[in-house]
């Protein structure tokens, strides 16, 4: 059985992350380049950006 492998580049903004660090959770608002950074949103709608290694990706990618 073959691997399926997905770019962190197409995880879909609005999708919730945990913070590995912190372990508070957060938003998807936008994606940067070189290196990969996800741009989260914290519920008290302050903004901050986030290696991928750094957080923890909810339900993605989804199971068929």
């Amino acid at each position: 059985m073959s691997n399926k492998y997905f770019s962190l580049n197409q995880v879909p903004i609005g999708t919730k992350m945990i913070i590995k660090e912190t372990k508070e959770e957060v938003e998807l608002v936008e994606i940067q380049n070189f290196p990969t950074t996800f741009i989260v949103a914290f519920s008290n709608g302050i903004k901050d950006s986030y290696l991928t290694h750094e957080v923890d990706i909810i339900d993605w990618p989804k199971e068929n």
